[in-house]
Formats: C-alpha cells, sequence, structure tokens
C-alpha cells in the first residue's frame, strides 16, 4: 500500500510510483515487465491505496504496474484516482505527477480536471512500425501521435519514452516523436532477456538520438547505455 520509492530503471525525474489499479493489463505487451510478476488477473480498484499520504512537492508516477488509461479502465476509477490527488492538494508545495499510457486518448476524457494542471502526459513510442505478436492488443502508434499532438495543442507538458526501442524507420519514427512536442525524450531497450525483441543497430540509435536532441531533452536510460558506447 502507498507511495513506493521509485529505483531500479525508473524515470529519474520521478520520486515515486502509485498504483491504485491493479492486474493484468489490456495491452498484453509482450515485453513487459510485469509479466514476470505476481498479479492479480483482473482489474481492481484498490480501496487500501486511497489511505495513502502522497505527500508535498513529490513526482509520482501514478500507474506504473498497468495501463491506468486503457480502455477496459472504468471512467470513474479515473476519476476517483483524480479526485484523490486534487483533495490532497498542496498549494504552497504541490505534487507533479506523470502520466503515462499507450492509449493516451483517453487523457483528453479527463483533461479539465483541475488536477491535470500538475500532470506530464507521457506515452511510449518505441518504433513507428506495428508488431503484432509484440504489441498485442496496444492502440497503434499513430493514434497514440495523434492524441499526443492534441494535448500538446492544449499546452500541457509531453513525455515520449522510446522503450524498448525496436526496429524503426528514421525519418518516420522522428516524426511521430516531433509531432507528440515532449518536452523529454527516454530512450531504452529490453535488457533482462524477457523476450527476444526486433532491435535497432547502435549507429541508428545514436543518428536517432542525435536528431531527436535537436528539438527535445533526450535522456538515455541506464539499460540502453550500451547504445551509445
Amino acid at each position: 500500500m502507498g507511495l513506493n520509492l521509485s529505483n531500479g530503471n525508473m524515470y529519474k525525474f520521478v520520486n515515486y510510483t502509485w498504483n491504485p489499479i491493479k492486474g493484468k493489463c489490456l495491452h498484453d505487451c509482450s515485453y513487459c515487465y510485469m509479466k514476470t510478476m505476481p498479479q492479480y488477473q483482473h482489474l481492481i480498484l484498490a480501496e487500501n491505496e486511497f489511505k495513502t499520504d502522497l505527500g508535498n512537492g513529490n513526482r509520482i508516477f501514478i500507474g506504473s504496474t498497468t495501463d491506468a488509461f486503457a480502455e477496459n479502465v472504468p471512467s470513474e476509477w479515473i476519476v476517483r484516482i483524480l479526485d484523490y490527488c486534487y483533495q490532497n492538494h498542496n498549494a504552497e508545495k504541490p505534487n507533479a505527477y506523470l502520466l503515462q499510457s499507450k492509449n493516451p486518448k483517453r487523457f483528453l476524457e479527463f483533461i479539465n480536471h483541475p488536477i491535470m494542471e500538475r500532470v506530464i502526459f507521457g506515452t511510449t513510442i518505441e518504433t513507428n512500425r506495428f508488431y503484432p505478436e509484440i504489441m498485442n492488443k496496444a492502440p497503434r502508434i499513430e493514434e497514440r501521435v495523434e492524441a499526443m499532438e492534441e494535448i500538446a495543442r492544449l499546452g500541457r507538458p509531453t513525455m515520449v519514452t522510446a522503450e524498448p526501442l525496436m526496429q524503426f524507420d528514421h525519418e518516420e519514427v522522428v516524426s511521430f516523436i516531433r509531432r507528440c512536442s515532449p518536452k523529454l525524450v527516454n530512450i531504452g531497450k529490453e535488457s533482462k532477456g524477457r523476450v527476444k525483441l526486433p532491435e535497432p543497430t547502435q549507429e541508428e540509435v545514436q543518428q536517432l538520438i542525435a536528431e531527436l536532441k535537436s528539438f527535445a531533452n533526450v535522456n538515455v536510460k541506464d539499460n540502453a547505455l550500451i547504445w551509445r558506447k
């Protein structure tokens, strides 16, 4: 129950994760690290999580273990989470929140909730291609990009995570990421040996990073440093 210290290969700007929704993610991506961990087979809204002290001045990733904005997550659950964050809001030392989803169009359903003023909106763009046997039920990349474009047009801060980065077409993937207007792009790889992925070459990744740096801050995660050598 409660806040979990962010560690391992998580985003370095995040202090804590908070997971009020638990269970198997609808998207069922083959590389998901949660596949190696015990979890509920069906989604639940964990009532005990709503006793959590969210603290003040924290940077909290909500929903790091399952996509809280997948299509099968009830809207009332999402509202409950956002309301809880807002009710625990400290104006003098407010928290900041990261929401990340492969279904970012659902962010737009709740974009006018007052806590959304304290949110960074993220999505995953691991390639411009679609690998159905790997991505399974996750929304197509173009759908993710269209939603993030709209969020950026509304003046909300956006972030893109290219993890695990897979084989891509350079111009197309750069275009997709650019359209999201991200302040930050995270580059990561599948490093646990859970599944064999079609990975780009070191040279391709280095060229990608160089171009992304022309319009965004780029963070190469620790698990992808091998691509920078």
